[in-house]
């Protein structure tokens, strides 16, 4: 149920937890972090794994000192999951300005043609929200002049007036223009391909076009957790549950073995296993895992995998 929650300051915040029995091995250094660290990412975004009850809520043997552990271990392993999306995006990249430039700006004259929606997928009207996108699509948006005289720019003059690199070419060529390109505009620019260039591209990641529909759903949910990373969330947290818009969902999730109604961080993780070596991943998950047994916390630790989407530390270490 929906609540409202009075602003409180890091004595009130710390005298709240104490009051709930949670417990200190050093208050003054914990003072110090909660004034750089927001409240909730620290506490409230892993408090449900580590009550004893919630209604009240209260601790059992548990310290400030173990949420900073988890907090920590969640800031490590956000940083190398954007990496590996960030791998997965270069080469996405690349092989749409590739394919695409090769298929439709070989010549000079040509160069300009990313953005002319004939050179694109139009999506059928059933799909709403792809179609929908492609009618307003900003790689698609020109100069319009507005009754006042000004005039709106389109996608390419706003990108030749933000970006010098852009700005030295008369006509920005494709694999230049698409530098600029959110993790969003490539999932799109992706999804409105023709075939030809979507098998190219496809083939680029070792799949082939019958595969088209299950990359968009691996698409889409690499752009929602390059979102979750880039905007410090928890990503020991990372949940993804089935929308409208993701119409191969469940063969997504089949293709993963997802037994779960959502997707977890674990599943997350055999999706960028598709794509990329993970192993710095699930060696910085067996190594905390390791060290909290080290300085008897492993249950912690097993309920914080648990959350990500498998207990089992076996499983990660085996990945």
């Amino acid at each position: 149920m929906a609540n409202d929650k009075q602003s409180k300051t890091v004595d009130e915040q710390i005298s709240l937890l104490k009051s709930r029995n949670l417990q200190f091995k050093d208050e003054a250094n914990a003072k110090a972090l909660l004034e750089k660290i927001n409240y909730f990412d620290i506490i409230n975004g892993t408090e449900n794994i580590l009550l004893a009850t919630m209604n009240p809520k209260s601790y059992d043997s548990v310290f400030f000192e173990d949420f900073y552990e988890i907090y920590k271990f969640d800031t490590d392993i956000r940083i190398l999951t954007l990496k590996k999306i960030f791998e997965i995006e270069a080469r996405l990249r690349t092989s749409l300005s590739h394919n695409f430039a090769s298929q439709f700006c070989a010549t000079i004259p040509d160069t300009l043609n990313y953005r002319e929606k004939q050179y694109y997928q139009q999506p059928p009207q059933t799909n709403h929200y792809l179609y929908n996108t492609f009618m307003k699509f900003d790689l698609f948006r020109r100069n319009v002049r507005m009754p006042n005289g000004t005039v709106k720019l389109g996608f390419v003059e706003s990108k030749k007036r933000d970006k010098d690199y852009i700005r030295t070419y008369n006509r920005p060529p494709f694999w230049v223009i698409i530098k600029d390109f959110s993790f969003g505009d490539l999932y799109f620019t992706y999804c409105f391909q023709k075939d030809a260039v979507k098998e190219k591209v496809l083939g680029d990641f070792n799949l082939t076009l019958s595969d088209d529909a299950m990359f968009q759903q691996i698409l889409h949910t690499l752009k929602y957790a390059r979102n979750c990373c880039a905007h410090l969330e928890l990503i020991t947290r990372f949940k993804l549950l089935g929308v409208a818009d993701l119409n191969n969902y469940k063969e997504l999730k089949l293709s993963i073995g997802c037994m779960h109604k959502y997707l977890s961080y674990y599943d997350l993780l055999k999706i960028i296993a598709k794509f990329c070596d993970v192993r710095p991943i699930t060696k910085e998950i067996t190594e905390f895992h390791r060290n909290m047994y080290l300085i008897n916390r492993q249950n912690i630790a097993d309920k914080l995998l648990k959350r990500m989407g498998e207990a089992d530390i076996d499983k990660w270490e085996n990945f």
